[in-house]
């Protein structure tokens, strides 16, 4: 029995931990690899973002990862309901879309990056109709930042009383100067 339980605890915890199937980066350049035994096994795509995904005004929206590839800045982004706002239909459904002429700003405004392409949310004026209790994963393709930008904004549209835009301020890259320098040793 204890045996069981120790095989069941284990398998539950492989595929409970298992990363999302993504796309390879271009070169072996754009992997983050501290000097640690570990990261051989396990590597990511620079920079590592961790505590710079930023924040939205609208809590349905989440920023999960923020990859650079030779080509893109790509965000991956959840957007679902709570079931505990009070002020949400949960039961309810809606129409989503991303606009076209979102862009990416540098923290100081003065550089934007075009959207290039988006999986799993059409662009605008196509819609994609999601019940309210559905959770949405996509992911968005923007043009590379330059490599001296480490903090950055979404800005997808002007929200108003009707709309709600996927718009995310304070994100961040660490070393992403590095980025594009770095080789494996």
């Amino acid at each position: 029995m204890k045996r069981c339980l120790a095989l069941l605890l284990l398998v539950s915890a492989c595929t409970a931990n298992r990363t999302p199937k993504l796309t390879a980066p271009a070169d072996a350049a754009e992997y983050y690899q501290p000097n640690k035994p570990e990261y051989a096994v396990r590597k990511q795509l620079l920079p590592d973002p961790t505590g710079g995904l930023g924040h939205s005004q609208d809590p349905d929206i989440r920023v999960t990862d923020i990859r650079l590839t030779a080509s893109y800045t790509v965000l991956y982004i959840t957007f679902s309901k709570d079931p505990n706002d009070r002020n949400s239909n949960f039961y309810g459904s809606s129409s989503i879309s991303f606009n076209p002429k979102a862009v990416l700003a540098s923290s100081d405004g003065k550089r934007t990056f075009r959207l290039v392409k988006t999986e799993g949310i059409p662009m605008t004026p196509e819609t994609r109709e999601i019940k309210n209790d559905e959770r949405v994963s996509f992911i968005l393709y923007f043009e590379r930042l330059d490599p001296d930008i480490q903090t950055f904004d979404l800005f997808e549209c002007q929200s108003d009383n009707q709309n709600s835009c996927f718009n995310v301020a304070g994100m961040s890259l660490t070393n992403a100067v590095n980025a594009t320098s770095r080789r494996p040793e």
